[in-house]
C-alpha cells in the first residue's frame, strides 16, 4: 500500500478542474494531478482500466 504524504505546497486543482484543499488526498500520474474524488474516472477515461467495488 502506497504511503500518503502530507505536503503544504500542494496543487491547485487536479485534471478535472476539482480546488485540491488542505487535507485532501491527490494522486500524480506524471504531472497529471488525480484527486481522490476523480480517481476511477481517470482511470477508466485515461487508462482503460476496469474498476470494482467489493459488495456483500
Amino acid at each position: 500500500m502506497p504511503t500518503v504524504k502530507k505536503v503544504t505546497d500542494h496543487p491547485v486543482e487536479d485534471a478535472y478542474g476539482l480546488e485540491i484543499q488542505e487535507g485532501d488526498v491527490y494522486w500524480m500520474f506524471g504531472k497529471t494531478v488525480v484527486s481522490d474524488l476523480n480517481l476511477k474516472t481517470y482511470l477508466i477515461e485515461e487508462h482503460n482500466m476496469e474498476c470494482f467495488r467489493a459488495m456483500e
